[in-house]
């Protein structure tokens, strides 16, 4: 791994993992749990990323992997979620939706850059899990 780009990306990852956990734990006004356990995956996976990249832990690539493609998928289904939220608010309530639908659309494009673009360069710039040499045929 470049070392520029691991301190970078282990900056980033710490960043990140801050912004959600403010964003969720202090942000939002109410709690549940389904938001709750998915923030608290995404900060503990990203913020174990920052530590490994920073120190140039030998385990720092697997981490890094894990933690970009939980934060992807988690990303993908809240960017989804909310994608769909706006347009049914949207779609059954007419005008009078118009401005939540609005609200939605905006934290969906938010949530975008943080939870889905940059866990899918971590994983292409991570690349794949190097495959175990294949046994020789006796």
């Amino acid at each position: 791994m470049r070392k520029r780009a691991r301190i970078a990306f282990g900056l980033t990852n710490a960043g990140v993992a801050a912004l959600v956990a403010w964003s969720v734990f202090r942000g939002l006004p109410t709690r549940w749990w389904v938001v709750d356990d998915g923030a608290f995956v995404i900060v503990v996976l990203m913020a174990a990323s920052s530590v490994s990249l920073l120190a140039n832990h030998r385990l720092a690539e697997p981490i890094t992997r894990a933690a970009a493609a939980v934060t992807l998928l988690l990303g993908l289904a809240l960017f989804a979620t909310l994608a769909l939220t706006a347009s049914w608010l949207y779609g059954v309530y007419g005008p009078v939706g118009k401005g939540g639908s609005a609200l939605f659309a905006l934290v969906a494009l938010m949530v975008l850059p943080y939870l889905v673009v940059l866990p899918a360069a971590l994983l292409a710039w991570v690349g794949p899990r190097p495959q175990k040499a294949a046994r020789k045929a006796a």
